[in-house]
């Protein structure tokens, strides 16, 4: 290591820069290459879901290294913006897959909630928007501790301007930010008492990066002090949802049979019937008198409790139990979901209860098909 530290500051800025994208480059090629190997391996989904955010996060770094050229300390920075089509859900889940360690290590909450009339289609520089997102949630995290971090996505009227704004919110429940440290905040290198974090990580770059990408993409960043505590990012984006469709297409006719009754409060109760409603399952809140159901069609649908776990064996939630039941109210299946509950994960098992009982029916000889 101090061998190639000498190496490096013995050349010049630029082909110190040019280089160690060479060197990365080589590495990156290496990792990406085993991970498609394992991928193409016998994996459960779960052990996919988790491989494809490796490969996601070393997609990620090489479009870093690609993007940014050498400067200055502190000056150096993200490219030309360069929009395109893309999976904007799919890009928030990935950042959230990616963070997930680090709130099981800080023992956070790690949530995202996503506006059910959100559309999957964004136009924008996925490079530059993944890398605002890493930040703020890289920040949220580092500087709360058993607490919440909470990814939301939203549209909202662009007004007199026209068109819709996507707006991105990073909240969290840490210390907040001290006065001495709000008015420099998005400046380089700085650091204040609420926000210190030692650590050779920690240099004072992250909000000012977080400024530079938004005003390179066209939007804004701000931030708030929420009155539960803690400290809120907001990012306004024009443009990103242009011409995009309203939301994720129709529902699937299967998910139709099924009814969710949603026993949870809070931010984890918005994060997950956001996600059944983008799928299109039918929910009701808790306390709602015969899950919102009339009798004489409770036969017809697959009925499912979800409720909140306490978290256990290093897993610091939120940890959710899904129950399925018949219209007789007799338990026919129970599934844990665990953090982070993304619509990626919660689809494909709802699906599978959906068919199961389905088929079920259709071999009872009782039943209506």
């Amino acid at each position: 290591m101090k061998g190639l530290k000498s190496r490096y500051r013995s050349s010049s800025g630029d082909e110190a820069m040019a280089e160690l994208g060479h060197e990365l480059g080589n590495v990156l090629n290496g990792l990406l290459g085993m991970t498609r190997l394992v991928r193409e391996s016998d994996l459960n989904l779960e052990q996919d879901r988790w491989l494809k955010a490796i490969e996601q996060s070393g997609r990620q770094l090489r479009r870093l290294v690609d993007a940014f050229g050498p400067g200055p300390r502190g000056e150096s920075g993200p490219s030309a913006s360069r929009s395109v089509l893309l999976d904007g859900v799919e890009l928030l889940e990935q950042a959230v897959l990616s963070h997930a360690p680090a709130a099981l290590q800080s023992a956070n909450r790690l949530l995202l909630c996503v506006d059910p009339s959100l559309p999957r289609e964004w136009r924008c520089d996925p490079c530059l928007l993944r890398q605002l997102l890493d930040n703020l949630l890289g920040n949220a995290l580092k500087f709360t501790r058993e607490g919440e971090v909470l990814l939301e996505a939203m549209r909202v009227d662009g007004g007199p301007q026209g068109g819709d704004l996507l707006v991105l919110r990073v909240s969290d429940s840490g210390p907040g930010i001290s006065r001495t440290v709000a008015p420099r905040m998005f400046e380089a290198y700085q650091k204040g008492d609420a926000l210190s974090c030692e650590g050779p990580g920690n240099r004072g770059l992250g909000l000012f990066i977080c400024q530079r990408i938004a005003r390179a993409i066209g939007g804004e960043i701000s931030w708030s002090a929420p009155a539960g505590g803690g400290v809120r990012f907001e990012v306004r984006l024009p443009g990103v949802l242009s011409g995009a469709a309203l939301a994720s297409g129709p529902p699937s006719r299967i998910l139709r049979c099924l009814h969710c009754r949603a026993e949870l409060t809070g931010p984890l109760e918005r994060s997950v019937t956001g996600h059944l409603s983008r799928i299109g399952v039918a929910w009701s809140a808790e306390g709602a008198q015969d899950g919102g159901a009339r009798k004489d069609d409770r036969g017809d649908r697959l009925w499912l409790r979800l409720g909140e776990l306490p978290g256990g064996g290093g897993q610091p939630g939120p940890i959710v139990q899904l129950e399925a039941f018949s219209g007789d109210g007799q338990l026919l299946a129970r599934r844990i979901l665990q953090a982070p509950i993304l619509e990626s994960s919660l689809a494909p098992l709802l699906m599978d209860l959906a068919l199961q009982w389905l088929w079920l029916r259709r071999e009872t000889p009782d039943s209506n098909p």
